[in-house]
């Protein structure tokens, strides 16, 4: 196994594996930008350390961070973008023909309101459209590995030409990513480097776009956001951003603070699945989103998270006999799924019971 070199936070890494104490949190005003590139090139061992222990911080103190050295050109995230208002640019009734209710595998177009915007939903909905794409199956792929996978659903070539290859092939780049950063969260955690990689050799992913239109062109409550805060669900999420803003994440100190666009990032943030694999160590950490803009605003986050049949229990260097476990095991879809449902009933995003009771303190 390759540990981490000792420093301050690998010490703090031990105190809170030998005892049960509250994890000390800085409360961050600004999110640091961490370059993960050695998990992507050929590098050292040594290269591959100070990354790591870069992400124990963060993900210790906030859980939201920026990576760069991934490997994918601006020119195609730029591109990425454009797409997505080029899909969301198509008429409603070309938008309701992949509509997710037609679609087996929950796949496709959602307007706001949810997937039954008429329904008995008791909030009121966030004001967004939505259209979510899952990988292809891999060669060799067992069938149900990970929901929904190799169920998305297209626009017709003759309505968006080049849309569904583009797609594809992003998609797949992006999801390299996101095997190559656990495997840095893995090293981050004095887990071996390669510890996840069999649990996401069929990962779970979720491509969506989030189409927030220009502020004051729908009426908005006050009781309404673009994004409701919440957070997310699977392991780690890549988001990319368009240039005008309106994200916001919540430090340790409660407080709000802004997460502005970095051309050519990923806005990378932790989800329960990892808090709950970690023991709390690293955080799920609320956001939102606000478009104060007089454009449309679009974002594009990869919600990814092991293969589907993953059992999420403590890992094995995030508790001891002095720091039991603080969650039962459970199936990693089981968890996802149920909160992906609740969110398409109700046009805002699923909460478990621990990220609502954080709305009380």
């Amino acid at each position: 196994m390759a540990h981490i070199v000792e420093d301050g936070t690998a010490r703090a890494f031990e105190e809170y594996k030998r005892q049960d104490a509250p994890v000390r949190r800085e409360a961050l005003k600004t999110l640091p930008v961490i370059d993960i590139g050695p998990f992507v090139r050929e590098s050292s061992l040594q290269e591959r350390q100070r990354v790591a222990r870069e992400l124990r911080e963060i993900c210790i103190n906030l859980g939201f961070f920026y990576i760069t050295g991934h490997g994918i050109e601006e020119s195609e995230l730029d591109a990425v973008i454009d797409w997505g208002h080029r899909f969301f640019g198509l008429s409603t009734e070309e938008k309701m023909k992949m509509h997710q209710s037609k679609s087996p595998g929950k796949q496709g177009y959602v307007a706001t309101g949810g997937v039954d915007p008429y329904g008995k939903s008791v909030v009121e909905p966030d004001i967004k459209e939505r259209f979510s794409m899952s990988r292809e199956r891999i060669p060799g792929e067992p069938p149900g590995a990970s929901f929904n996978t190799g169920e998305a659903v297209w626009p017709a070539p003759e309505v968006l030409p080049g849309f569904e290859v583009a797609m594809k092939s992003h998609m797949a780049r992006r999801c390299d990513v996101a095997r190559r950063l656990v495997r840095a969260i893995a090293m981050s955690l004095d887990l071996p480097e390669g510890y996840f990689d069999e649990m996401y050799r069929y990962m779970g992913g979720t491509l969506m776009y989030n189409y927030y239109p220009p502020s004051g062109s729908v009426p908005m409550k006050a009781t309404q956001w673009n994004f409701s805060p919440h957070t997310d669900y699977g392991v780690a999420t890549l988001l990319l951003q368009d240039s005008l803003g309106g994200l916001e994440a919540r430090n340790a100190d409660e407080e709000w603070i802004a997460v502005p666009p970095l051309p050519g990032t990923f806005v990378v943030n932790i989800g329960d699945t990892l808090q709950m694999w970690t023991n709390d160590l690293y955080v799920s950490t609320l956001h939102r989103v606000v478009n104060s803009s007089s454009k449309a605003r679009i974002s594009q986050p990869l919600f990814t998270y092991p293969h589907g049949k993953t059992l999420i229990e403590c890992l094995p260097t995030c508790h001891s006999a002095g720091n039991p476990p603080r969650y039962e095991p459970i199936i990693c879809e089981a968890y996802n799924q149920a909160l992906v449902d609740q969110a398409a009933r109700t046009g805002r995003p699923g909460l478990s019971k621990q990220t609502a009771s954080r709305f009380k303190s």
